[in-house]
């Protein structure tokens, strides 16, 4: 089974974390409603990273993602923006599966 990309018990600390992919690409993982799930790190409207400044990848009250560069607001269950200059479009999802160990793996494709 390829290395994991993140663990379970990671997401004690914070509910959103980046990491990078075996591929070189960024991506991030957020933990809402006991739910994990990853994205690209990259926001539709401008291409940018979507960080906020302290590293987080959640609004203040950690049920959305939210766009560092521009405030636009995601939902973590779809990657749909639901508010902001790209709403309507989506953060590029990537499967994961999480093993019986709390590893979080890149789903086979």
């Amino acid at each position: 089974m390829p290395q994991p990309i993140a663990h379970l018990q990671q997401f004690d600390a914070s509910p959103s974390r980046g990491v990078a992919l075996p591929d070189g690409r960024q991506a991030f993982l957020v933990r809402v409603h006991g739910r994990v799930s990853a994205f690209v790190n990259r926001c539709p409207h401008q291409q940018v990273p979507l960080n906020l400044p302290d590293g987080d990848f959640l609004e203040a009250g950690g049920e959305l993602i939210q766009c560092g560069m521009h405030g636009a607001l995601f939902l973590p269950e779809s990657g749909e923006c639901v508010f902001g200059p790209c709403q309507g479009r989506f953060l590029e999802p990537l499967a994961i599966s999480i093993d019986a160990e709390g590893n979080i793996h890149l789903a086979s494709e």
